[in-house]
This record gives structure tokens, sequence and C-alpha cells, in this order.
């Protein structure tokens, strides 16, 4: 996660499903925080702002006093992005955040992305629900379908790993993280081999997906040890967020078989 996304229709997308999901739990937001990098092909049209007069009238639909939020940061002058200002701007009524950065080096050594998941760990270790917020998810490589090791990447620290998520998943309610869909395949096609490969690492879980639309290209995968099915129909129905005979909406709903 880079800061100067701090405002965009993403990150409003993920405090919208923790805001009506999961606010009457405690909330552990780990931010995988990257430095800001220096990227041509981006701009701010992204970002929950009154000037972006699409996706805030979009956001303010779903949920006004955080689009207004969002706003505000976006109207200071000058702007200096960072997700501190979110955390400032209580969107959640119980939530424990983590946002020092993933990329370090100890001169003694030690292996600082451990070091750094050990510390994480133990700041969310009195949370229910988990959030992962990673820029690209897991290192999937969708032309053979495997799953790739982190340590393969050119850029690990934009990653997360099985490792990590079986870490902060234990003894918990629920983990939640993001992946990017992968261009020229299909959606279905992924949802379908996210499935297939967790449960062979997940034992006796319930497993889901949310796909946000329509300004973002990825989707959220939810890990539950109870059936949330319920939940998250109401959720999606009762809010406003999708029809309610196909699940369309901000977010689109994908079930699978969770038969054990």
């Amino acid at each position: 996660m880079e800061n100067k996304y701090s405002c965009d229709i993403s990150n409003f997308g993920k405090f919208v499903l923790l805001k009506y999901l999961f606010n009457d739990k405690n909330i552990g937001f780990v931010w995988y925080l990257t430095p800001d990098e220096n990227s041509q092909d981006y701009t701010d049209k992204y970002k929950v702002f009154e000037k972006n007069k699409t996706i805030y009238e979009y956001a303010s639909l779903i949920d006004k006093n955080m689009a207004q939020q969002f706003n505000i940061i976006c109207k200071k002058k000058p702007v200096k992005f960072h997700v501190s200002q979110i955390e400032q701007l209580e969107l959640l009524n119980n939530v424990t955040f983590y946002n020092k950065g993933i990329i370090g080096v100890y001169p003694d050594g030690r292996d600082y992305r451990k070091e750094w998941l050990l510390e994480a760990l133990d700041k969310i270790k009195d949370c229910d629900i988990v959030y992962l917020d990673s820029d690209y998810g897991l290192p999937v490589d969708y032309r053979i379908f495997v799953l790739k090791s982190v340590h393969q990447l050119t850029s690990p620290y934009k990653y997360l790993s099985i490792e990590e998520i079986k870490e902060f998943l234990l003894g918990k309610d629920v983990l939640i993280f993001h992946n990017i869909y992968p261009v020229g395949i299909e959606h279905n096609k992924v949802h379908s081999f996210f499935f297939k490969r967790l449960k062979k690492e997940f034992h006796r879980k319930y497993f889901y997906i949310l796909r946000q639309n329509p300004f973002s290209p990825r989707f959220f995968f939810v890990i539950s040890r109870y059936d949330l099915t319920e939940r998250l129909k109401k959720f999606l129905i009762e809010k406003r967020l999708c029809t309610v005979n196909i699940f369309k909406g901000f977010f689109t709903l994908f079930i699978p078989d969770n038969t054990f």
C-alpha cells in the first residue's frame, strides 16, 4: 500500500466493507506500507473527491459521511496523503492499525520482514477480524495457475504470502485481503482457482469473494471460521450495495460450495 492511494475509491471500498460487516467486532488493519513510487500513469482521478464528480456522487450514495470525510482530506492544500489521515477519521468503532513500513534493513542481518510480521501480530493480537492491505495480494501466476513464492518476485514487499495469512488467521474469526485481477483472464476462472487453491491450505474454513465495482479491478477474498453467507447477503441487500437478484452493485458476491 502506497500512501498516495489513501483516499482512492479502492480504499473507500475497504472501509465500507469493514464498517457494514464487522463494526461490532474488534478489527485489526495491517497496512503493508511501502514508499510512494513516482508512477507516470497515476493520477488523482480515482480519489473520493468532489472534483471527481462521478466517483464522489457514487461514493456519497453508498456512505455520505465517509465520502465527505475523504473529500476533506483531498481538499487540504498542499495535499500530502498518508494512511494516518484515514486512521484519524475514526471510520470504524473498534480498530487497531499497524502502519510500520514493510521495507527496511537491519544492520545485524536480522530478517526485517519476519520482525515486521511478529510486531504486526502482537499489535493486533486482541482483534477478531483481520484485514491485510498489500498492493497486489497473493502472488499468483495465472498462466500456469500456481501460487508463486514471494521470494521469487522482483517486488516481494507488494505481496502477501500464504505463510503470513496462516499466521494472521491463527485464533481469529475472519481474515480479509484483496487481489488484483490479471488482464485478459476471465474473472470466474480467477475465482475458481482461488477457491480451489486456498481450500487446500485452510481446512474447515468458509470462503467468499466480493468483487469491487465499477472503478477498481480487484476482489476481496474472505476466509472465515464460521458461515458468513446470511451476514454477507444482509449487508449487500439491506445497505443497497447490490441488487437482490444477482448481487450486482458496488460489490458482487460470489459464494462457492463451502461444504466440508
